[in-house]
């Protein structure tokens, strides 16, 4: 519990380089910290996700408002809560044209959802939409978002651009690359198996060469086995 109380915390700082930090939040934030038993701790959150359903509700809400009202619904869930009403923000949020709106989505998305989850069929389509982007970022955010929510039957849909992005000319996209595939031979072996000479031929910096290119070959060795 003091772990995730910390890591709501450092959400509430993080707003205050940019993420639209507001005042209830980082009261939200301080009253969950100093809660003296777990029924007053289900209380201030009780409220706090009425407060979020009314705000949500609202068609004018600012989409910078928006974000901050997304990253309280994910501490709500850290803490065991359900917030399901708001996951279809989410994964509207991941359609946006502001990167850094998009990445806050499919962080909570992410964080929300899994692989068998009903929204997960949208968000593939936005997936296999940024993974063509010209903006190496957004790329990277979607491999992320593809490494938690690609299940067994969607493989089929994002595999190819997956691939291609092994030739990335960014070093960032090519690890993200070798990450998602990895990720979708433990769900579907057969899938991933041809891919292996792709694999070896993943170039990485000579700084990152002990790691990441270990890495990789780790991961073609497991392929191989």
């Amino acid at each position: 519990m003091e772990q995730l109380r910390t890591i709501g915390r450092e959400l509430a700082m993080g707003s205050q380089g940019g993420w639209g930090q507001s005042k209830e939040f980082l009261d939200l934030v301080k009253s969950i910290g100093e809660a003296r038993s777990k029924a007053e701790e289900d209380r201030i959150i009780a409220r706090e996700l009425e407060h979020l359903k009314r705000r949500l509700a609202d068609p004018d809400v600012p989409r910078r408002k928006m974000k901050e009202l997304l990253l309280r619904l994910v501490y709500a869930e850290m803490l065991g809560h359900d917030a399901s009403f708001g996951h279809i923000h989410a994964v509207k949020m991941t359609h946006d044209e502001s990167l850094p709106l998009k990445r806050t989505g499919y962080l909570a998305v992410a964080l929300f959802l899994d692989e068998r989850h009903d929204l997960v069929i949208l968000v593939v389509n936005t997936i296999q939409k940024d993974l063509r982007s010209d903006n190496y970022l957004v790329v990277c955010a979607a491999l992320t978002a593809a490494c938690r929510l690609i299940g067994e039957e969607a493989i089929p849909a994002v595999l190819p651009q997956v691939a291609e992005l092994l030739a990335h000319p960014k070093e960032a996209v090519r690890k993200k690359a070798v990450m998602a595939l990895h990720r979708f031979y433990q769900r579907s072996p057969s899938s991933v198996s041809h891919l292996v000479s792709n694999f070896r031929k993943v170039q990485f910096s000579p700084l990152s060469i002990y790691f990441d290119k270990i890495h990789a070959f780790l991961i073609i060795v497991t392929i191989a086995e």
